[in-house]
């Protein structure tokens, strides 16, 4: 009689166990599906952005005040030099998508490290942790990205001679 009874309980365990199984990967399935849909939910709507620099970024020093530069006569130009100029790829960006900066920084020589600053508001400028190379007639084109939303202007800097780009802005977010 023991091994009758064994054997009932052996098969009235089988259905509770799958059971369990079943809700188990059930449960499973729909945690993964509520936590993708919440992830999509939250990207869609902007609300993962955070004013936070990525967490491999370098803390940027204070900023030191430029050195004030000497007036010094301006020698006659000729009147067909360009002007710098500062074009950004949009001027709306989501947080954390690459855009592209190019222009010409006519006073800039041939391989001249440029350095790119950013400004929130109307802030101080501040050096962003980009640099690129200028061409030899002043062109130059970088790549940049920032997670910090808002509107905030970008610039090209010389920092040999002083010399700086237009502002534009870009919105983030």
């Amino acid at each position: 009689m023991d091994t009758d009874d064994d054997i009932d309980l052996e098969q009235a365990k089988k259905p509770a166990l799958r059971a369990v199984s079943w809700m188990a990967i059930v449960g499973s399935a729909v945690g993964i599906a509520a936590g993708l849909l919440g992830a999509t939910v939250f990207t869609a709507t902007g609300i993962t952005g955070a004013d936070l620099p990525p967490l491999n970024a370098t803390p940027s020093p204070t900023p030191t005040p430029a050195p004030t530069p000497t007036p010094t006569p301006t020698p006659t130009t000729d009147p067909g030099e360009p002007e710098p100029q500062l074009f950004a790829e949009s001027d709306r960006v989501p947080p954390g998508q690459r855009f592209r900066l190019s222009g010409v920084l006519p006073s800039a020589g041939d391989g001249a490290t440029l350095q790119v600053q950013v400004r929130d508001g109307e802030g101080p400028w501040d050096d962003f942790p980009v640099t690129t190379q200028a061409e030899a007639d002043g062109k130059f084109e970088t790549i940049v990205y920032t997670s910090r939303t808002g509107e905030r202007g970008f610039r090209i800097v010389d920092p040999v001679s002083g010399d700086a780009t237009p502002e534009v802005r870009v919105t983030i977010g």
